[in-house]
C-alpha cells in the first residue's frame, strides 16, 4: 500500500485534529451571527410565508 494513502480512520483523526487546532488558535472558527445575515434570513422567511399564503389562497379559490 502506498505510504501516502489514507485509510478512513486516519482521515477521521486528521480531520478531528485540524478542527481542534483551528478552534483553539483561530477566533474566526466561532460562529458569529452578523446583523446582515439576520436580515437576509428574515427576508427569506418573509418570502416563504408570502409564497405559502399565495399557495393557500390559490387553493381556496380553486376549491371554492
Amino acid at each position: 500500500m502506498n505510504v501516502h494513502a489514507l485509510t478512513y480512520p486516519a482521515l477521521q483523526r486528521r480531520l478531528i485534529s485540524t478542527r481542534r487546532s483551528r478552534a483553539l488558535f483561530l477566533p474566526r472558527t466561532t460562529q458569529h451571527v452578523r446583523s446582515r445575515d439576520v436580515l437576509v434570513e428574515l427576508l427569506r422567511a418573509a418570502v416563504a410565508l408570502a409564497a405559502l399564503a399565495t399557495w393557500c389562497a390559490s387553493l381556496l379559490l380553486v376549491g371554492g
